[in-house]
């Protein structure tokens, strides 16, 4: 991708049998060579879905006492970081709905002077980030838990994750069940080893129902497989904070080359924070991805198929694809969480409790907003449909298409 204000960058954070038949020892070659340099295109790390980052400086490991932090002082530290950090703080505490905002603070504060437990008290902070309705500010929860399990640690040894088969000569099938970095790595691997198979078969059918996100965006295959023109991500808005603040003076000084363009990205944004403090201020010009890519090449046509399920990182990637001339959506509204994201990992009550809140507002919503409503597809599909996958494929067949 030319232009080096449009970087790609490493993140840190099985595949069924039938699937590995296909130029099975090519995937094997080419994971190989992939596992030192898979490279998923981030639209610069401010235009990052979903990827949870440490972002205080006491949040390094230390013995945790519930017995050392009441829930009063939770509470308040939770108000504290959501009032002052998230980004999407003022759209939802309105004037219209400050006096339901209020109400709930006096009568959870009142409800957290009584609570001993530590797991009651979890309670008590997941009803203070309910009210925004926002599954990204809504993670609150106590170390040491089933639910402080990531994803990564959850889904380690499953092998149903990523699937890519051959369904007739027109169709092709490919699930990705969540955006980790290793699934994606992996889905990644198997397009490009099967790009002869891709490029002589006229459909495509990419499943991403129940795709929840994850910890990193779409790879270059990913994007090579539904690119048919220039892909534009609007510039980001960041609440200022003293948090962020410190977190930009912290890349700034990590940084090795200050002539890169996006060195100068974060300067001009770090300047703008601390000039506005508290406020929502906007980071440079939208971003243009471009891959020199045949807008002809197969498959021709491109199905998403989606629903409630599918959200965050994963609505990345279909905003990419409602960019494309090749890709339909089918299914139901996506879960529409990404107005709000780069989200970032606080520690409460000295790592007793972690929250997460997004201090990044997406530059999409000055022209559209799904939040708690998700992308529509392109073609609903009936309540009563049980095999999506058999839909789609008579949906094309039948010569139906959707023009963009």
């Amino acid at each position: 991708m030319p232009g080096a204000d449009q970087r790609y960058i490493k993140t840190h954070h099985h595949e069924s049998n039938k699937a590995f038949s296909l130029n099975q020892k090519t995937y094997q070659n080419h994971a190989q060579s992939m596992k030192t340099k898979i490279i998923p295109f981030l639209t610069l790390i401010f235009v990052l879905t979903y990827t949870f980052v440490q972002a205080q400086e006491n949040s390094g490991q230390k013995a945790v006492n519930p017995d050392a932090c009441s829930c009063s002082r939770a509470l308040e530290e939770v108000i504290d970081k959501v009032t002052r950090i998230y980004a999407g703080f003022d759209d939802k505490v309105t004037a219209k709905t400050r006096p339901a905002y209020d109400k709930l603070i006096k009568n959870l504060r009142t409800k957290a002077s009584s609570v001993n437990s530590p797991l009651a008290c979890q309670t008590v902070l997941q009803t203070y980030t309910g009210f925004f309705k926002d599954s990204h500010v809504s993670s609150v929860w106590m170390r040491g838990t089933k639910q402080a399990v990531s994803n990564m640690e959850a889904n380690k040894n499953r092998t149903d994750l990523v699937t890519f088969r051959k369904l007739n000569d027109d169709f092709l099938y490919v699930k990705l069940a969540v955006f980790d970095q290793r699934e994606v790595g992996k889905l990644d691997s198997m397009l490009a080893a099967n790009r002869e198979l891709l490029a002589k078969t006229p459909y495509l059918i990419m499943d991403l129902r129940g795709n929840g996100g994850g910890n990193t965006s779409t790879s270059d295959e990913m994007a090579r497989l539904i690119y048919t023109n220039p892909i534009v991500y609007p510039a980001w808005d960041y609440r200022s904070s003293e948090e962020f603040i410190k977190s930009k003076e912290r890349e700034l000084k990590a940084s090795k080359d200050t002539t890169d363009p996006y060195y100068k990205r974060v300067v001009n944004l770090l300047n703008a924070a601390k000039a506005n403090p508290g406020k929502m201020v906007k980071d440079s010009g939208d971003l243009v991805r471009t891959l020199d890519v045949n807008p002809q090449s197969y498959p021709r046509q491109i199905a998403f198929l989606i629903d409630k399920g599918s959200g965050s990182a994963t609505e990345f990637y279909i905003f990419e694809g409602k960019q494309s001339k090749k890709v339909t959506l089918f299914g139901t509204n996506s879960y529409g969480v990404m107005d709000y994201g780069s989200d970032q990992d606080f520690r409460i009550c000295d790592g007793i409790y972690n929250l997460a809140t997004p201090w990044g507002r997406n530059g999409w919503v000055k022209d559209f907003r799904i939040d708690n409503v998700g992308f529509k597809p392109d073609v609903r599909i009936p309540e009563g449909e049980k095999d999506w996958v058999d839909f789609v494929q008579k949906y094309y067949s039948q010569g139906n298409t959707v023009n963009k």
